[in-house]
């Protein structure tokens, strides 16, 4: 009887807390819980959760722990915010102003500062789409489930990057702005009317994030009108400074106007052309050309380059030359191993089909603990179950072709034929 009663008098003093305080519960739950969801989407790499997405830094290879990520930074405010709100309601104010501050930075980040980034999460979604071409037109079939993601970015205009940036944030970075809002739908309602706007100007906080993030991109937007004033807009907007047309358009209008004076400008320029014309040799060499100029072109230069290694590679191995196509791969991973890391899967199928099991194997390997897509790795360990086939090792094999129906179960012929094949 003792229990009921302790049990009804639990229920009745929860009741009323969540009655009075369900708001800061389900926001400050939805913060905690961002910091071990998925922030950003990355087409073949790892998603980063909360607590592995950098605040300061882009994130690396293969997300890890940092202390100074979106989701520790979060928790440690939010927490802050919550132990001093005994004290005084202005401290958990001020700690749900930076939360909001933090939430607008990410896309922002990605967008207007962090060029890097976002090349990324395009080049790795358009190589996922050339990965999964290639899969279907030279290996065995698996019509596992793909995940979407977007093929066309409009990346051009200010807001397009906003929008390509925006369509790759994860469900963390949306609990943990929700949460953020019900915190301080909270808190607004339980102050009293005099003390409301002076809460309210804390949100000059988030506000001028954006307006410090943006303004660079947006004055750097206005002056890219015209040759003489793009290289001002690439001083001002970091993404203007690693966009290749950029540098192919001068280099354009520099050859037009007929001058005599050498610049990088023209070597990308006359690069495009020959890449065009899938004269990818020549296109390398000038790309090789502008990049020894050094500054700013150069890793700009070099990244180009890597990209026109993957369409020579794709070349060659449509032509069989399968070894050739291989080296370039190699190489493009050497001049861009961040964002070019998706044709690791390439590189080990195709010394697969020279009969370089061994050298295949460990390239799957990478493979397997880089990627986050599901259909990628399990073609990847149904080529690591080939591999270890070839090798002898009909137990790996057998593990591997188990690992692969495990990662996509439906329709995978190639996992499920090997498997009932060893």
């Amino acid at each position: 009887m003792k229990i009921t009663q302790r049990l009804a008098v639990w229920a009745e003093t929860s009741a009323k807390i969540w009655a009075v305080h369900w708001l800061l519960i389900v926001g400050s739950v939805l913060v905690f819980a961002s910091a071990v969801l998925k922030w950003a989407y990355f087409a073949f790499s790892r998603h980063p959760l909360g607590l592995q997405l950098p605040l300061l830094r882009n994130v690396g290879l293969i997300p890890h722990l940092s202390l100074l990520s979106y989701g520790v930074v979060g928790i440690a405010v939010l927490t802050t915010g919550l132990v001093l709100m005994r004290r005084s309601t202005t401290y958990l104010a001020f700690a749900v102003a930076i939360l909001m501050a933090m939430w607008v930075t990410l896309p922002c980040q990605i967008a207007f500062q962090r060029p890097a980034l976002l090349g990324r999460l395009i080049a790795e979604t358009n190589q996922l789409s050339m990965i999964r071409d290639f899969t279907k037109t030279y290996l065995p079939p698996n019509y596992g489930p793909d995940e979407d993601y977007a093929r066309q970015f409009g990346i051009d205009t200010t807001w397009h990057r906003f929008l390509a940036a925006y369509s790759f944030l994860g469900l963390g970075w949306y609990c943990f702005g929700i949460g953020s809002v019900l915190i301080a739908i909270y808190l607004i309602a339980r102050l009293p009317a005099e003390e409301r706007m002076r809460v309210l100007g804390l949100s000059a906080l988030p506000a001028g994030v954006v307006i410090i993030l943006l303004t660079p991109s947006l004055i750097g937007q206005h002056y890219f009108i015209s040759a003489c004033t793009a290289r001002r807009a690439m001083w001002l907007d970091r993404w203007r400074a690693q966009d290749i047309n950029i540098y192919a358009a001068i280099g354009d209008l520099e050859r037009l106007s007929g001058s005599s004076n050498d610049s990088p400008e023209k070597h990308i320029s006359k690069a495009r052309e020959f890449k065009e014309s899938t004269e990818y040799e020549l296109a390398v060499f000038e790309l090789a050309r502008a990049a020894e100029w050094g500054g700013v072109v150069a890793p700009v230069a070099r990244r180009e380059s890597a990209r026109t290694r993957v369409d020579f590679g794709m070349a060659l191995y449509r032509g069989g030359g399968i070894g050739a196509a291989v080296t370039q791969w190699q190489q493009a991973v050497v001049e861009e191993p961040v964002q070019q890391q998706g044709l690791s899967f390439l590189i080990a199928r195709a010394n697969y089909d020279l009969g370089r099991y061994q050298e295949s194997l460990e390239v799957v390997k990478g493979v397997l603990r880089a990627s986050g897509d599901k259909l990628i790795l399990a073609n990847a360990y149904s080529l690591a179950g080939d591999c270890y086939t070839k090798l002898g090792q009909d137990g790996e094999a057998r593990k591997s072709y188990t690992l692969s129906l495990k990662e996509a179960a439906f329709s995978n012929f190639w996992g499920m034929s090997r498997l009932t094949g060893n």
